[in-house]
């Protein structure tokens, strides 16, 4: 599984400082593409981002999935 630019995959991760929130007015920094949520969630879930960025996922329906819920897709797939 090999993150691709977002150009050509239906699904964007990002990591941003904590500090900083989905919400915010600025631009989402330049993401990672995947071709499936469970894909961004896995790779999200086994880097190790500098200064303690967390990840934000938006869905390739243009839904934000925000770091808890990314970490409970993460908890679920043990299950």
């Amino acid at each position: 599984m090999t993150p691709h630019t977002a150009q050509d995959k239906p699904v964007k991760l990002q990591y941003w400082p904590s500090s900083h929130t989905v919400d915010a007015p600025d631009s989402w920094p330049e993401p990672y593409g995947f071709d499936t949520v469970e894909d961004a969630v896995v790779f999200a879930m086994t880097q190790s981002p500098a200064n303690r960025e967390l990840a934000w996922l938006r869905t390739e329906k243009g839904e934000v999935m925000k770091p808890d819920q990314i970490y409970r897709r993460w908890a679920l797939r043990a299950i």
